[in-house]
C-alpha cells in the first residue's frame, strides 16, 4: 500500500495571511487563490505527464472547499473511487475567528447536498450529512488532532494492507505534518509542534505500506519514500 498526501492549492486565507500576517478577512472555507488556480493547473500537469508513477486507486478528499477544488482540477485522471471523507480536515475544523473578541467558534462546513451540487463527480461518506460536516459549536482541540491522524493510519491500514492500492489523500498542511509525526513519533504527545513538516501548496508526500509490489520490505513496516516533492511548481509559483 501506498498513501500519497496532496496539499491543497494556496487559499485565499494563505494568501491573505502571507502578505498581512494576521486573519483579517479570514473565511472558514476559502476557495483556492488566483495563485492557487495556476498551482492546480501545474499540479494536474505534471501527474498526466507521470501517470504511470502516480497511479492513484482510490482518492479521498478532505470537505473543505479548498481541497475539494484541488482535487477537481486532476480528478478526471483517475477512473476510481473519489469520496470526500472528513477525518482528513485540517487542523481546529470549521471554524469562525470573532476579530473584535479573538474568540474562535466552530461553523457547519458544507452539508451533503451542497458538496455534491458544487462537485457532484466525488462520493461523500456517509459521516457527512445536511447539517454540515463539521456542525461542533467549538475548534478542534489540540489533544484530538494527532489521535485523528493515528485513527486515519489505523483506518486505512486495516482495510489495504495486504493490497497494492495507490491512495491520495487530499489534504492539508496541518494534517500532513500530524499523519508524519503519528507515523514517525518525533515529537512527544505533549509537544506535538516542537518540530514542524513544511508542505508546500499542491506538494505530495509519499509513505509505502508493507511488501507494496514485492519491494522486499517486512509486512508491517512504513517508509517514508519523500516528503514536500513540488518540483512542477515554477519558483513564482512557490508561496508560504
Amino acid at each position: 500500500m501506498k498513501i500519497y498526501i496532496i496539499r491543497h492549492a494556496e487559499s485565499d486565507n494563505n494568501r491573505n495571511w502571507f502578505f498581512h500576517r494576521d486573519d483579517t478577512n479570514r473565511s472558514n472555507d476559502p476557495a483556492i487563490s488566483d495563485l492557487g488556480k495556476k498551482q492546480a493547473v501545474c499540479l494536474t500537469a505534471f501527474l498526466q505527464d507521470h501517470l504511470e508513477e502516480f497511479d492513484f486507486s482510490r482518492i479521498y478528499i478532505s470537505p473543505f472547499l479548498r481541497t475539494l477544488q484541488t482535487a477537481d482540477a486532476f480528478h478526471h485522471l483517475y477512473d476510481v473511487p473519489k469520496v470526500v471523507w472528513t477525518p482528513i480536515h485540517e487542523n481546529g475544523g470549521c471554524i469562525d475567528n470573532d476579530m473584535e473578541t479573538g474568540v474562535w467558534t466552530g461553523a457547519s462546513g458544507m452539508g451533503r447536498s451542497e458538496i455534491l451540487a458544487k462537485f457532484p463527480q466525488f462520493e461523500v461518506s456517509n459521516e457527512i450529512d445536511e447539517s454540515g460536516w463539521w456542525n461542533r459549536p467549538v475548534p478542534e482541540p489540540r489533544s484530538e488532532r494527532g489521535n485523528r491522524a493515528h485513527q486515519v493510519i489505523t483506518k486505512l491500514t486495516r482495510k489495504f494492507e495486504k493490497t497494492n492500492e495507490h491512495i491520495a489523500l487530499v489534504s492539508h498542511g496541518g494534517f500532513h505534518h500530524n499523519i508524519i509525526n503519528a507515523l514517525i513519533g518525533v515529537n512527544s504527545p505533549n509537544d506535538s509542534y516542537r518540530y514542524w513538516f513544511e508542505a508546500q501548496n499542491t506538494g505530495i508526500t509519499c509513505f509505502v505500506y508493507g511488501n507494496e509490489r514485492g519491494n522486499g520490505f517486512n509486512p508491517d513496516e512504513w517508509r517514508i519514500d519523500y516528503v514536500n516533492r513540488h518540483e512542477w511548481l515554477p519558483k513564482e509559483l512557490q508561496r508560504n
